[in-house]
């Protein structure tokens, strides 16, 4: 499969529709930065993967790559956006096509993927690999070569020779390895529990042992619960029960019992204090009806029923009357308030008449007041003895209720209400005691079931050793056998390593050719490429004595050396069918001596059937180039030249179709042939 051409619009930097029609054998790209030869090779990947590999990860406030892909200037916008590439082989024609919204037709591009590849040896992503093998970038020239770690320079040339086979062995291999550690965990997580469940159970056994007691001391703690529950004829199993039935009227009888020791001292004052509450009782009934004889004694039915305030008041009045009346005087020889004809000395005997009446009536207020004090005296004086009645009745009938409580809960007992305390101490040292006695006697009889547990316990450690030998011995199958899975996986990573080493022994000596032709460096002449390790391998380039080109050359050296690497890679591709080298700009910072060789190197591919399409920004570079590689015949090669269009956006500028040169320069004619 060869590149037939590319046709883009609105596709990165090409704002119009621009188609470039690549020759078989070669075409040689010119033109000077930023005109879109870059843009030429991205097109071709993304119909391929959708994508740009050498803006992988990058983002920049949020956007990535995606975002720039189409058209973005300003101005006519594109008529459309699309990149449509074409392929040919023997069979024809092939065209897969990527639009803005649109991603290539399946049956297309599966048709297109099968023919650019081998798929029985190719890796898992063919097409993304065809790309970082066959577009070959200036900026991915030492990137992916000497820059590499020597992993990744394994792994990518492992990839490019298609040595990936065993990949799926080894994913087993190491999926078996995961499952086999994974029951060796918990075969060893079984066999700590059951070790655990050995302790338990030994201590058990022990702690059985520890608490068994001889026969004759159960015996008299039978006899003893015996008596002391009633039960004279229960055997020692059913004994239990009814002993601490027995136990707990003990225990309350004992709680009774501490209840009126406790309360014994108060039960005592509230006796020796009924006489005397009584007499205050009797004191405040008598002060209660003295009191109530004193209230009625001022209750007079001839007293006035008018408030002393009221009288008071009345007498106020009066007296201002009789003030006005005397400032007024007679007139018109008339009282100002009858209108009475009638002399001065009437009207002043009508006036001091009038204020001896107010007089009385003042006194009258004053002594309705004295008695209106004394009968609130007497009402309280009664209230105070009606409370001191209710005082002296609530006391006497608390101390009677207590000292009646007290009596009740001795007669309960069986005591007399007269008995003395000690008699009560006793009574409380002796239950203490059978409490004591018969909660150790309970224990005692506890251990009747110990024999029974013993024996369980015994049981139960055999079986929990039995399962310990067990699980230990599935530890042990899943300890070799995670040995052996270990083993399987280094086998089938060591047989894909040796593999690739004899594949490799066919390679690199072309790595090492391609390196002389394009002699990156005047004095180290050759390159070693060295492959270490025996499950994780590692490529190693070097020099003269095990010296490390990477840090060692120039950065044009480095570029030769890593262009050596690359176009080895491509040509060691056992699974690509895809006979087109791509190379974008790759001789930056390499002297014009290095740049012969490398076209001497292309002329080489081109001579072998192999398509070169290669841009440059050197026009004179372009011209050697075209000089260089071989032209069979007219169409096989061609230059276009890029540059900004009219509208600034990037165009083809010049497209040119080269000619094979004269294979004689000098021709006889016929008739001079002839005559000679």
């Amino acid at each position: 499969m060869r590149l037939a051409y590319v046709d883009l619009c609105g596709f990165r930097g090409y704002r119009q529709a621009v188609r470039l029609d690549f020759a078989e054998a070669f075409t040689i790209i010119d033109g000077r930065n930023g005109v879109g030869k870059s843009t030429i090779f991205d097109a071709v990947e993304f119909v391929l993967t959708g994508t740009l590999s050498k803006y992988d990860g990058a983002k920049a406030s949020g956007e990535t790559v995606a975002d720039y892909l189409w058209w973005t200037g300003t101005g006519v916008q594109p008529t459309d956006r699309y990149v449509e590439v074409g392929f040919v082989d023997s069979e024809g024609p092939i065209t897969l096509r990527r639009s803005q919204f649109e991603d290539p037709d399946p049956v297309t591009f599966a048709r297109v993927t099968a023919k650019l590849s081998d798929t029985t040896l190719a890796p898992a992503s063919p097409l993304k690999q065809l790309c970082l093998s066959s577009i070959i970038r200036d900026e991915h020239i030492a990137e992916l070569s000497l820059d590499l770690k020597e992993a990744d320079r394994y792994a990518l040339l492992r990839d490019a020779l298609g040595a990936n086979d065993a990949d799926l062995w080894i994913a087993r291999a190491s999926k078996l390895v995961a499952l086999a550690k994974n029951r060796t965990t918990a075969a060893q997580q079984e066999v700590t529990a059951i070790n655990a469940d050995v302790g338990v159970a030994a201590r058990r056994i022990d702690e059985a042992r520890s608490a068994l007691v001889a026969d004759e001391v159960v015996a008299a703690t039978v006899e003893r619960l015996r008596a002391f529950a009633g039960q004279s004829q229960v055997s020692p199993d059913n004994l239990a029960g009814p002993a601490r039935t027995r136990l707990a009227e003990v225990t309350k009888e004992l709680e009774v019992v501490q209840s009126l020791l406790t309360r014994w001292g108060a039960a005592s004052d509230s006796r020796a204090r009924l006489p005397e509450l009584q007499q205050v009782l009797d004191e405040a009934l008598a002060a209660a009806l003295a009191a109530d004889k004193a209230l009625l004694d001022h209750v007079s039915p001839t007293a006035s029923s008018a408030p002393a305030s009221a009288l008071a008041a009345k007498a106020r009045e009066l007296v201002a009357l009789i003030t006005s009346g005397r400032k007024l005087g007679l007139q018109n020889d008339a009282c100002p308030l009858c209108a009475t004809k009638q002399s001065h000395d009437q009207f002043e005997h009508g006036i001091r008449l009038v204020q001896a009446f107010a007089t009385d009536l003042d006194a009258e207020a004053a002594r309705q007041a004295e008695r209106e004090a004394a009968r609130e005296a007497a009402v309280r004086r009664c209230n105070q003895a009606q409370a001191n009645v209710v005082d002296a009745q609530t006391a006497l009938a608390a101390a009677a209720s207590f000292v009646e409580l007290f009596e009740r809960d001795l007669v309960s007992l069986a005591f007399e209400v007269n008995t003395p305390r000690e008699r009560l101490l006793e009574r409380a040292e002796a239950l203490r005691q059978s409490l004591e006695t018969v909660q150790r006697d309970l224990r005692i009889l506890g251990t009747l079931r110990l024999n029974v547990e013993l024996e369980r316990s015994q049981r139960a450690e055999v079986d929990t050793r039995n399962r310990l030998a067990r699980a230990q011995e599935r530890f042990g199958r899943a300890r070799k056998a995670e040995t052996s899975a270990q083993a399987l996986y280094n086998a089938a990573r060591r047989a894909a390593a040796e593999n690739l080493d004899r594949r490799l022994d066919r390679v690199l000596p072309l790595m090492a050719e391609l390196y002389r032709r394009l002699r990156p460096h005047p004095i180290w002449r050759d390159i070693e490429y060295s492959v270490r390790g025996d499950v994780r391998r590692f490529l190693k380039l070097q020099v003269g004595e095990g010296l490390n080109p990477q840090f060692l050359f120039s950065s044009g050296q480095r570029r030769a050396t890593g262009l050596a690497f690359l176009l080895s890679v491509n040509v060691s591709l056992a699974w690509s069918k895809w006979r087109s080298i791509l190379l974008d700009d790759p001789v930056q910072h390499v002297d014009d001596f290095r740049t012969v060789h490398l076209a001497e190197v292309l002329a080489q591919f081109v001579a072998e059937g192999r398509q070169i399409i290669c841009a440059v920004e050197d026009p004179a570079l372009a011209d050697l180039l075209c000089r260089r590689l071989p032209i069979r015949r007219q169409g096989d090669a061609k230059r276009v030249t890029l540059g900004p269009g009219g509208d600034g956006s990037s165009a083809k500028l010049e497209e040119t179709d080269l000619m094979p040169l004269a294979r004689r320069a000098i021709v006889v004619a016929p008739q001079l042939s002839a005559a000679g």
